[in-house]
């Protein structure tokens, strides 16, 4: 019944579309942005929410500010196997892979910002399932140290995460937990 009225509605020409149809009840007040209906006893209203301001049209999107970040050596990444529930904490180097239960796991950076207000280390990782006899990663993209549910890593068995960046010396940085 719905998609004959709609289809009647797109042949007629009919508008209003973009409103929520209620029924009108005897004695209710009407909003200022109500919309009375030429046909019967129904009423329109407006949707609660506007995306933009009628006079200026759509918002624009603000621009955000470019953070200085540095490159380090490696990352300090930990591995949970959810069967099993043991946790392994591995340290990769720039450009390694290494096989971690039966996840290979590659780094290809890991930066912190300059200013250590601003937050943890952030790395890109790959992550390919040996199980898969794909090339293509399960995963590929930057995780956060900070919110590592931001940008995860979605497998039925293992999460993996970043914990830190390492420095040049072995030592590590940003830490956060």
């Amino acid at each position: 019944m719905r998609a004959l009225a709609l289809v009647l509605g797109l042949l007629l020409g009919w508008s209003g579309m973009a409103y929520a149809q209620t029924q009108e009840t005897p004695g209710e007040n009407s909003a200022s942005e109500d919309v009375e209906a030429e046909e019967g006893n129904s009423r329109f209203k407006r949707a609660p929410f506007r995306t933009y301001n009628e006079r200026q049209g759509p918002r624009r999107p603000e621009r955000m500010p470019v953070i200085d970040t540095e490159l380090h050596a490696g990352a300090t990444l930990r591995q949970l196997d959810k069967m099993t529930g043991g946790i392994e904490t591995v340290e990769l180097r720039t450009a390694e892979e290494r096989r971690i239960g039966r996840l290979r796991i590659r780094l290809d950076a890991c930066r912190t910002a300059e200013d250590s207000n601003l937050g943890g280390a952030i790395a890109f990782v790959k992550i390919w399932d040996l199980r898969n006899d794909t090339d293509m990663p399960d995963f590929s993209g930057w995780m956060f140290a900070e919110s590592p549910a931001l940008s995860a890593f979605d497998h039925p068995r293992y999460d993996v995460w970043v914990i830190n960046c390492i420095t040049t010396e072995g030592g590590a940085e940003a830490a956060s937990e």
